[in-house]
């Protein structure tokens, strides 16, 4: 399977971005820190995101006036009494998804796991009514699970940004639990 051989984590020293690369964007919550990087032709809508309560949203500069358009998003939820696992998540997210899509399929797959990933699972889900179909990766840490949601809404524009979404979690770096260190290290680099 496609998300099984792509390397989830590359713990690599986050160096200077030089303008010819992606931006890299840092996500973080109380007990996550992670960073990605946005894919090529695609842009990062900051101030969407906050709108709708996410860190992030990617759509592809191609579709910035299309209605509706392709779009990802990465997210860290930190872990809480009704959140305590990975299983609890899925759970909980397969829930909403069957109020809102009665009508819903879903395929669950395996996702390879290392490093602070503890435990990691892909749902695939169709039958959705309003768009053609949505793939979302979890990822356990210790105290938080981290979202990869790419949701398309025809079978050409799934086809087309799948590298994306390969290459938006190929990105993925996760940082730690505690963000206070990377943001100060950020702070100090951004200040030189």
């Amino acid at each position: 399977m496609r998300y099984s051989t792509l390397v989830l984590l590359s713990f690599l020293t986050l160096a200077s971005v030089a303008q010819s690369q992606p931006e890299t964007n840092v996500i973080y919550g109380d007990r996550h820190i992670f960073t990605i990087s946005t894919p090529d032709g695609w842009v990062n809508d900051k101030q969407l995101a906050s709108k709708i309560g996410l860190a992030s949203f990617f759509y592809a500069k191609a579709d910035a006036d299309k209605n509706p358009k392709s779009y990802m998003y990465a997210m860290g939820y930190d872990k809480s009494p009704d959140n305590k696992n990975l299983e609890s998540f899925v759970n909980g997210d397969i829930k909403n998804f069957k109020v809102k899509y009665p009508d819903l399929t879903f395929e669950q797959i395996a996702v390879g796991k290392s490093g602070a990933i503890i435990d990691a699972t892909m749902l695939s889900f169709t039958s959705l009514g309003d768009r053609f179909k949505e793939e979302v990766i979890y990822l356990e840490t210790e105290l938080s699970v981290i979202v990869f949601s790419f949701s398309t809404f025809n079978k050409s524009d799934y086809l087309n940004y799948q590298p994306a979404f390969d290459q938006l979690v190929g990105s993925f770096n996760y940082r730690g639990a505690d963000p206070k260190p990377f943001l100060e290290w950020q702070k100090k680099q951004d200040g030189n």
